[in-house]
């Protein structure tokens, strides 16, 4: 048997502490940030230097290039979703209370994260859920949660969340399996998803059964 980690009444929250959490993310998904912006940032730079290469040989004039556009159109395209995603996650006053789009966001922000870690992340459900909540913590508490469940599940583990409308409610399910894990630094990320639950309108339940890993669920209203 598990022991489940009981949801606690809101307060309120010191701010250093709410800044301290905020800061355990944010450094996270710096690092993720350039190490994702990188790799495809390499291939356009290498695709414009073949094509002006190639451009450059009058006996090689009109030759097909559109294996290189694709290339760099592809590469830009992730650059700009990956920055796009930073700038949501980084000033989210002013987007919807989108737990799917959250879901999404956390998941491509933490990817570096769970590849260092060597944990298989994914999830399913719909790309978009609106939910009563309050925007400005509903991401950070989302992120909070798949870093807890990478942390469980290190070295090797797998990570698999479901999103799904249950009725009245909108529930997130990640479930953390294998690996070897490190309950210590988990334990972090799980104390700050508890902290702000209540600001998020939240309900938040964590187990964390005796073979390992851990499950957590997250369950929100439709808005009315």
């Amino acid at each position: 048997m598990g022991h489940p980690i009981q949801r606690i009444p809101k307060t309120d929250a010191d701010p250093r502490r709410r800044a301290a959490d905020r800061a355990m993310l944010l450094e996270r998904i710096a690092i993720g940030l350039a190490h994702e912006g990188k790799n495809p940032l390499h291939n356009m730079v290498l695709h414009l230097q073949l094509m002006a290469e190639k451009l450059a040989a009058p006996s090689v004039q009109g030759s097909p290039i559109e294996k290189h556009v694709a290339a760099l159109r592809d590469g830009i395209g992730r650059v700009d979703h990956l920055l796009k995603a930073f700038g949501e996650f980084a000033a989210p006053e002013h987007l919807p209370a989108d737990v799917g789009a959250a879901v999404s966001r956390a998941e491509q922000l933490l990817a570096y994260e769970a590849r260092r870690a060597g944990v298989h992340v994914q999830h399913h459900g719909p790309p978009a859920l609106l939910v009563r909540s309050d925007s400005r913590y509903l991401g950070d508490l989302v992120a909070h949660a798949f870093v807890a469940c990478i942390e469980f599940t290190r070295e090797g583990g797998h990570v698999d969340g479901v999103l799904e409308p249950r009725g009245a409610v909108a529930v997130l399910e990640l479930r953390a399996e294998g690996g070897l894990g490190s309950r210590e630094h988990a334990l972090l990320h799980v104390e700050a998803a508890r902290s702000l639950a209540p600001d998020a309108a939240c309900e938040l339940s964590v187990e964390t059964p005796a073979a390992g890993g851990a499950r957590l669920s997250l369950s929100f209203l439709h808005p009315r």
